[in-house]
């Protein structure tokens, strides 16, 4: 979920603040830490933040469309190549675009729902094919489909939506609300999020957390394991777990907005979850968690919030194995860049924090590029200089 209202930096301060700086400090995109370099701006329109980057195609949204964009032959240069209208959203736009090579799905809906209930807004799932990158065409819709996220489960041919919903999309302009929920008979009934680690293999962001097996049963998940209720969480935001689940434990966000001041006693933060006891049935505990602070804008940290300073969508480093480098949004915060050791310790690398920003997600497109979606500006394409 975004926030709403950001201030305005960069009216705020003198020019010389805004000058092109080769080290850390003040430059022309925003604040940066010395290991962090800001190569250009794609303005967008407003509310954008959802994307997936398959293979060499970046798809993206804002309020009003999906964009396709090259990454090839240059990713600090994208070029867009086709894009597709869609209905506009004017409030918690569409955050998590998912698909594959040939489809993507994107729910649309102006509110959602984080306990399991039906949202109370009209609301669709859209699904669009993108074989041609040219020429993306919404090839199905089922109405009252969405959910405030949306993820694709074997190979984008079920969705599993963040309430629950289980639709089956294998003829992809018919798709079929299941009369089943991947909730049903257990811990938790929904969440904000749900994330395949591998193929039929689904981790939730929920609280309780739970992973679950869809292999045999699509419509019918089985439960493998799930964790007890998550202390000082308002909402399980989103969650990654490295090497397609290897890794003894995985990197999780919650979020909760609208909080001026950032510190342990807010609960909006960035965790790391032991599940080295999955097949005992057994997620957690939680290893260490890291709450973002207050600063004077040109140390990289905001003095106060309008929003919060809430933990929001967050990507693993392709190299990432038993800990690595993260690449994490924090709204008014701008891109993070975290350090996971391999006991699961977090500390901060590196940031950028935009001027008049609301970073919303951050995703590699490789070993050095990431595209930072922000609800205010559009995308920043930063690279990051520092140590994996």
């Amino acid at each position: 979920m975004r926030k709403i209202f950001a201030l305005t930096i960069a009216a705020l301060l003198p020019a010389t603040l805004l000058s092109p700086s080769a080290g850390a400090g003040p430059g022309p995109g925003g604040v940066t830490s010395d290991n962090v370099e800001f190569i250009r701006h794609i303005p967008i329109a407003q509310d954008g933040v959802g994307g997936k980057l398959v293979g060499r195609y970046f798809y993206a949204n804002d309020q009003n469309k999906v964009m396709i964009f090259d990454t090839k032959p240059d990713p600090e240069d994208p070029q867009l190549l086709g894009q597709v209208l869609m209905p506009q959203e004017w409030l918690f736009s569409r955050e998590d675009l998912d698909g594959n090579a040939s489809l993507i799905v994107v729910p649309n809906t102006v509110s959602g729902s984080y306990d399991g209930q039906p949202s109370a807004s009209t609301n669709a799932l859209y699904i669009i094919d993108v074989e041609d990158k040219t020429n993306p065409q919404i090839v199905g819709k089922l109405q009252g489909g969405a959910s405030h996220t949306s993820s694709c489960i074997l190979d984008c041919k079920w969705v599993y939506g963040s309430d629950g919903k289980i639709i089956d999309i294998r003829n992809p302009a018919e798709p079929k609300l299941m009369d089943t929920r991947w909730g049903d008979g257990k811990p938790a009934n929904g969440g904000h999020d749900v994330t395949e680690v591998r193929p039929g293999i689904i981790l939730t962001a929920s609280n309780p957390l739970m992973l679950l097996d869809a292999r045999k049963d699509p419509a019918n998940p089985k439960l493998i394991a799930f964790s007890e209720p998550i202390q000082n969480v308002n909402v399980m935001h989103s969650l990654r777990w490295g090497r397609n689940g290897k890794d003894p434990f995985f990197v999780a966000g919650s979020e909760q907005n609208f909080v001026a001041r950032c510190g342990a006693e807010t609960n909006g933060h960035l965790m790391t979850v032991d599940i080295s006891k999955w097949k005992k049935g057994v997620i957690g505990p939680i290893i260490d968690r890291h709450y973002e602070t207050n600063g004077t804008y040109i140390d990289g940290k905001p003095a106060a919030n309008q929003g919060g300073c809430s933990s929001h969508w967050l990507e693993l480093h392709p190299t990432f194995k038993k800990g690595g480098i993260v690449a994490h949004a924090r709204f008014e915060h701008g891109t993070r860049f975290m350090r996971i050791n391999s006991k699961g310790k977090i500390s901060e690398e590196g940031y950028f924090m935009p001027w008049a920003g609301m970073t919303g997600a951050a995703y590699w497109v490789n070993k050095r590029i990431v595209y930072s979606l922000d609800y205010n500006r559009g995308i920043d394409v930063l690279k990051y200089n520092g140590k994996f």
